[in-house]
């Protein structure tokens, strides 16, 4: 019949025990009709009434007993259709074998009609009330002058659509509630898993946009109290809204920490220690009424706490992979490192070099100057490598003053040139002004060794380095070529 509803289980029992009252309503109701007339108007009406209504409880009740056996649990919008226009028709029959009395029994058939309303479903109700419409019309005609006829009819049919608007309203409202709770729970679950702010967004952004019950929306974060507004996430348009349409309001929001609304747009912030998020959504919500602030002020919180959460969590893994003397990765950073580069050049065949270094004499360097001078020189060390190489290689301390460099779509001869060069600038200055050196040993993937294979051979290059006379760099030995 092109219904569309997704009616919850309680709502659909609750609209057919609705129904059902009626099934008990119309007997006492023409009883008293009876009783207060003495005689029956119309039998064919009453036969045919009566009919109606065994078959309607008989249906009910075989309903009933498929949902407690647990064979029924769909809902079927077209039975349920079928049932209360057999209820409405039932009193309207009542209606013509007991007489109008007063207008008593064209009130019965607005009953189930409006029961149509708890239901949900628009097209139900819309096809109802042509159903009621015909009902209302029969009755009347056969009791009453055409022109009372037609007046009755309206007035009562306009009553049940009253009705009918202010229950659809209502329970539609309440489900939008009871929906955006259910989001809102979901978003709360999947914003405390988020682990990389903020392109986890992107899967969330239509979980966000049905909590929130708008078309679109915006994210905008504030790192520190200085920083100004960035937007970094919007959905589905990427640019939406423009920096010229949000004027000042985001700003103003943040600093009064209250939400703001126009009839364009609607903004709530959230903060966090020294991060803000402000969320940004149309006026009004995708059933065209106005937004709900506390709805985005919660919104705001969830993902204000996520980025908090995120930014700790970034920040325990990067103190967790950075050595605490130089600021350098440590060797646990070194050894993830190296095990995804000697994957990535075994999938595209591009040379990756490793390079040891060790400060010389670094002992007798701690027993001269001390060992905070000692630290010093590291940090200073550490400081001018990182500061020569490209950002895709790695500078890592290995243990003591030994360090080592990845250097990636590297071969033996780049590589060479490169260590040698900071080789030439030494490793820094001791408190004298004199140069302090530092040796070096290279080793390039061959293709087949594992990580600790490569690594071993850089270190047996720089042990022959330090063994030459320090103050050099040796390159391991080319690997044989295959048979």
């Amino acid at each position: 019949m092109g219904f569309r509803t997704e009616p919850s289980a309680s709502s659909v029992a609750l609209s057919l025990r609705a129904v059902a009252l009626g099934y008990v309503v119309l007997p006492l109701f023409a009883l008293a009709a009876g009783l207060n007339d003495g005689r029956v108007r119309s039998w064919p009406a009453l036969w045919a009434g009566a009919g109606l209504l065994v078959t309607l409880g008989g249906t009910h009740l075989l309903d009933r007993r498929r949902v407690r056996r647990a064979r029924y649990r769909e809902f079927v919008p077209s039975r349920a259709f079928l049932q209360v226009t057999t209820a409405i028709w039932a009193m309207a029959l009542a209606g013509v074998a007991f007489g109008l009395h007063g207008g008593t029994f064209l009130l019965l058939p607005v009953l189930p009609f409006v029961v149509l309303s708890v239901l949900g479903n628009r097209t139900m109700t819309r096809r109802g009330m042509l159903v009621l419409v015909a009902a209302l019309g029969t009755e009347t005609a056969v009791q009453l002058p055409a022109f009372s006829a037609f007046w009755a009819t309206l007035l009562f049919s306009a009553t049940a659509l009253v009705l009918a608007g202010v229950v659809d309203e209502v329970v539609r409202a309440s489900r939008r509630a009871v929906e955006r709770n259910r989001h809102l729970a979901a978003l709360a679950t999947d914003t405390s898993a988020l682990q990389d702010w903020p392109q986890d967004l992107t899967e969330l952004g239509p979980r966000l946009a049905r909590a929130m019950d708008v078309e679109r929306f915006a994210v905008l974060t504030r790192p520190a109290r200085r920083d100004p507004l960035e937007r970094v996430f919007s959905w589905p348009e990427p640019e939406w809204p423009s920096w010229e349409r949000l004027g000042t309001m985001p700003q103003q929001s943040l600093e009064r920490m209250r939400p703001l609304s126009t009839p364009a747009l609607s903004v709530a912030p959230a903060r966090t220690g020294t991060a803000a998020v402000v969320v940004v959504t149309p006026g009004t919500s995708a059933h065209g009424v106005r937004v709900e602030p506390t709805l985005l002020s919660t919104v705001a919180a969830l993902l204000v706490a996520a980025l908090s959460r995120n930014r700790l969590i970034s920040g325990l893994v990067e103190a967790a992979e950075t050595d605490q003397l130089t600021g350098v990765a440590n060797r646990r950073r070194l050894f993830e490192a190296l095990t995804h580069e000697v994957a990535r050049a075994r999938r595209s065949r591009r040379p990756l070099t490793v390079a040891m270094i060790d400060l010389d004499h670094f002992k007798q360097y701690n027993d001269t100057f001390g060992h905070s001078a000692g630290d010093d020189l590291l940090q200073r060390f550490a400081l001018r490598t990182t500061s020569r190489v490209r950002a895709q290689d790695l500078v890592a301390r290995y243990g003591g003053e030994e360090f080592c460099l990845v250097l990636p779509e590297t071969d033996g001869d780049g590589a060479m040139s490169l260590v040698d060069g900071l080789r030439a600038g030494g490793a820094g200055t001791d408190r004298l002004g004199r140069r302090v050196t530092f040796s070096a040993g290279l080793a390039t993937w061959d293709g087949n060794e594992s990580v600790e294979e490569l690594v071993y051979r850089a270190d047996a290059s720089l042990y022959r380095a330090k063994a030459a006379g320090r103050d050099r760099v040796a390159a391991a030995p080319a690997a044989p070529a295959a048979s």
